[in-house]
């Protein structure tokens, strides 16, 4: 009964979820891809950081190296979609080195678009500061999961109920219906710490 409420509530969160899935990709792949050319597999890349749990430094720092590259030739609308994509990858690190990019930005003559990204970029990375521990903390991982599982996992434990909501939202897009994943559902169903009269907490 409890696995038949809680893939009822799986099924339900998906109104808010997007259609579109996000690969998974390694640290190393994620490297590459940023050190390449491949403009719609960066934006792919960017997307799954979202729930990729990296607290590797190496993979932030080829993005915003190529951020920079791309930020002098930002003069027509591709470029600057271009740029304003690298520019939200970089908040999904949670590095406080980065929000010196973000002001510098803000502050400078640059597109509207990319100050745009740049000032709802500082909220995400204070976001990430603290959702980047739950994520990549091992110590709670499943050797018998994968990585993509178990980041997912340490999400819907965690008491951050926005990031409970985005590991949902993964699970729909992605259609990561593991047992394992059930069952961490069930648990946090049957556990009411989190549920409070606020649009977050039922929603």
């Amino acid at each position: 009964m409890i696995k038949q409420i809680t893939l009822a509530l799986v099924l339900t969160l998906s109104t808010i979820a997007g259609q579109a899935s996000a690969e998974t990709f390694t640290q190393a792949e994620y490297v590459a891809i940023f050190n390449g050319d491949d403009i719609d597999k960066q934006k792919q890349a960017i997307d799954s950081l979202v729930m990729a749990g990296l607290s590797e430094p190496k993979v932030f720092e080829t993005l915003h190296a190529k951020f920079q590259k791309s930020l002098p030739l930002a003069v027509d609308n591709a470029s600057i979609d271009y740029s304003a994509w690298l520019l939200k990858g970089l908040a999904y690190s949670g590095d406080d080195r980065y929000l010196h990019t973000f002001d510098d930005i803000i502050t400078g003559n640059y597109p509207k678009k990319l100050k745009k990204y740049a000032k709802s970029s500082i909220p995400t990375l204070k976001q990430y500061k603290r959702w980047i521990p739950i994520l990549s903390d091992k110590s709670r991982y499943e050797v018998s999961q994968t990585q993509e599982v178990n980041v997912i996992a340490n999400a819907l434990r965690s008491d951050e109920l926005e990031l409970k909501r985005y590991a949902a939202k993964r699970m729909i897009n992605r259609s990561v219906y593991a047992p394992f994943l059930l069952s961490v559902l069930d648990s946090e169903l049957k556990e009411p710490r989190l549920l409070k009269h606020e649009k977050l907490a039922i929603r």
